[in-house]
């Protein structure tokens, strides 16, 4: 049986490689997208998502979630490292489809109700929609199977020493949803930052000549230039990862850990606090992704992109 996820995402290089993974897949069946404005702002966002679905010859609900968080200001600069457009200024060919009338929320609700304890919420972007929909639906929280995020780290962050982006963007949503009792799979920096794709590894999927895989070495050359500069060995490909891991979750090794976020903190604001030694006696909340397998995830990916005809 099929996974039944729906992809919350702010697309984003790496979020367009991932809906092009999910799609591809015969483990997960995509029941639609949701938008929420992160790398780039929310009618971006949304308008590169129903291309990309199109773009991979699927017409699924895209549905436009939060231009923001609710309670701070957005966050900005996504621009610096997925391109004015946020895939790298390659630009996408026109929707085939419009976007679904339906608001973020309450398709999550919708999809929730209809598949009950069968839903998963593969969440890619900030967590402003989930917050919102669980705000708005008070037993959503019971119908969800689980989430499977990337954001966060154990360690150290990405957007400042102590946040990653996604929990940074928003905190207090972040905080909202870690609270609600859903189970959750947090995909950090922990892993992602070594779920890297190397130039030789980029060159061999251009050298296949088939459409998707090349749209994609195109969106990284941006991406590229921006993990060079800040010294890395390869692109990591953060959200591809956590979908591979909805795929196969022998990719990658977890720790059950209590988390919580902070929200007020000078230096820590977005953190996501892991009781990695369980020293609080909390109990765990968050399966926490500590180890992965480079090596079969980018041959997982590899063969997903280069499935489509």
């Amino acid at each position: 049986m099929k996974r039944k996820i729906i992809i919350d995402c702010d697309p984003g290089i790496d979020d367009a490689l991932a809906i092009f993974m999910a799609l591809a897949s015969k483990k997960l069946e995509v029941l639609g997208i949701t938008t929420v404005a992160g790398n780039v702002g929310i009618d971006t966002v949304t308008r590169n998502a129903l291309s990309l679905v199109s773009i991979a010859g699927f017409q699924i609900p895209v549905c436009r979630g939060a231009a923001g968080p609710f309670l701070i200001k957005r966050e900005t600069g996504g621009a610096r490292i997925h391109g004015e457009n946020g895939v790298g200024d390659v630009l996408l060919p026109q929707p085939s489809f419009d976007e679904d009338s339906r608001s973020a929320a309450d398709f999550i609700n919708e999809m929730a109700g209809k598949y009950e304890g069968e839903l998963e919420l593969v969440v890619i972007g900030p967590l402003t929609n989930i917050a919102a929909a669980l705000g708005r639906y008070p037993d959503l929280s019971k119908k969800i199977k689980g989430l499977i995020m990337m954001g966060g780290a154990a360690g150290f962050g990405n957007v400042t020493p102590a946040a990653e982006f996604n929990i940074y963007a928003d905190p207090h949503a972040a905080a909202a949803v870690f609270q609600a009792g859903i189970p959750i799979d947090m995909y950090g920096l922990d892993v992602t930052n070594r779920a890297l794709i190397t130039g030789d590894e980029i060159a061999a999927l251009r050298a296949t000549g088939k459409a998707i895989p090349v749209i994609c070495c195109d969106m990284m050359k941006t991406y590229a230039d921006f993990y060079e500069s800040v010294g890395f060995s390869g692109l990591a490909l953060h959200d591809p990862f956590a979908l591979a891991c909805a795929v196969d979750e022998t990719l990658v090794r977890f720790k059950s850990c209590h988390v919580d976020i902070e929200t007020q903190g000078t230096l820590t604001r977005g953190k996501t606090v892991v009781d990695i030694l369980g020293v609080t006696g909390k109990k765990p909340n968050v399966r926490v992704a500590l180890e992965l397998d480079r090596e079969r995830f980018i041959q997982l990916l590899s063969n997903l992109l280069c499935s489509y005809e």
